[in-house]
């Protein structure tokens, strides 16, 4: 018997997993696991492979490091500020080579492909999620094909001589992530390539929620707050569900941390429809601003109104939304490499400035336990440290074109 189950949050069925992302087409999946939790003298986050839908621990590894500020706490006047950093940072074990918590979501994902015998996949990303993939599915030899907008394609870096042959990346001429995302909703299922699944994935979403569980371990207690940049959503809802997982297991007392989501103020279909408490986005039919602070935050289609996505979680934990302007996101990446020594990624420095209008805005208290992600880091200070090389496309291309390359490559061509 496996050690979980899927469970439709829409129609309630259970169901065995045959890499199965979609089951209701307004409903997400949810693992539910037979066993309580122990922690595991394993690295990353396999410490909690108890709660992650695969049969084993892997071979790949990533994780979350969780610490007590001091130095922007300090500044912020607030006395229980903790930072779960995704990232290098050699001195404070950063563990994501790929510099974002984006590799915690790609090693659990290749260990449940291989649990299920899934030859090949697909992926589309604005840069990060594809960095991860191209990565470890470069060291697992594993087929992996990306499609990313020419514009992220420099995002693709991994460092020299890393192993890729496995990795096949088509550019979209002149895209973006939504166009990505199109091309390889057209390509899918032909060639024996499967769609990794995005927010549908239980273990992207279990991946990353490990984050909570490492953090609950550092602080002793589940955070009160707990602030994160969204973009589709699996980061949030992946930590609320855990959260909610561990107090329904008796690993942590409640009530799970009130999430507080933020966004550039440029585009923030999140932050838009929960201001209005709509079930409903406004569909972005405008093209994306040209100054958002982090164009990785940017996505036409978050997982928002779905059953068990960003509007349930905000509801359930009385959650709350920021929008960002360009500005404040600058001068918080400042005062984080000012404070912090080490340099954020552009989700973490619209996280941070979100905190700061929270407290602004009095929706936090000073002395309350507070946890900050911190979701991509040292990306300088590696670039700087280390050689490293672009993964090469195939070719940049018109979607059209895409999409034709696309399913008339088989993973057995790799």
């Amino acid at each position: 018997m496996s050690k979980y189950q899927l469970r439709c949050l829409g129609t309630q069925d259970r169901i065995d997993d045959e890499y199965t992302v979609r089951y209701h087409d307004k409903a997400l999946l949810r693992a539910e696991y037979a066993n309580e939790i122990t922690p595991q003298d394993l690295p990353g986050l396999w410490r909690w492979e108890d709660w992650l839908p695969v049969s084993k621990p892997g071979s790949l590894d990533a994780g979350s490091v969780c610490y007590k500020s001091e130095g922007l706490g300090k500044a912020m006047m607030l006395s229980n500020l903790w930072i779960s950093y995704h990232g290098y940072w050699p001195e404070r074990g950063g563990n994501c080579p790929t510099t974002t918590f984006k590799d915690m979501e790609a090693v659990t994902t290749l260990q449940r492909l291989q649990d299920h015998n899934v030859p090949g996949l697909i992926c589309s990303s604005a840069g990060n999620t594809a960095r991860a993939f191209a990565y470890f599915g470069g060291l697992a030899e594993y087929p992996i094909l990306l499609i990313v907008a020419e514009k992220h394609l420099k995002r693709l870096w991994v460092p020299k001589g890393h192993p890729t042959s496995s990795v096949k990346v088509i550019g979209i001429k002149g895209g973006d992530y939504g166009d990505a995302n199109e091309v390889t909703s057209q390509i899918m299922e032909i060639g024996g390539w499967r769609r990794e699944g995005g927010v549908h994935n239980v273990a992207r979403r279990d991946g990353i929620g490990s984050l909570i569980l490492t953090a609950t371990e550092a602080i002793g207690a589940l955070p009160k707050h707990y602030f994160q940049g969204v973009g589709g959503g699996p980061g949030p809802i992946g930590v609320h569900e855990m959260a909610q997982r561990a107090i329904e297991a008796g690993f942590a007392s409640g009530p799970v941390p009130r999430q507080h989501l933020s966004q550039n103020a440029e585009f923030c279909l999140v932050h838009d429809a929960w201001q209005k408490r709509t079930f409903e986005l406004t569909p972005a039919i405008e093209s994306v601003h040209p100054n958002v602070y982090s164009d990785l935050l940017v996505n036409r289609a978050p997982a928002y109104s779905v059953r068990g996505g960003i509007f349930d979680m905000l509801v359930e934990s009385n959650g709350a939304t920021y929008a960002v302007s360009y500005q404040d996101a600058e001068k918080a990446d400042r005062l984080f490499r000012e404070t912090e020594g080490i340099d954020p990624l552009s989700p973490g420095a619209v996280a941070l400035a979100s905190l700061q209008q929270a407290i602004y805005r009095g929706e936090v208290h000073r002395d309350d336990t507070i946890l900050l992600n911190i979701s991509g880091g040292g990306q300088e200070r590696f670039m700087a440290e280390h050689e490293t090389e672009v993964v090469k496309p195939i070719a940049v291309v018109s979607k059209e074109e895409a999409v034709r390359m696309g399913r008339s490559l088989t993973y057995s061509s790799q």
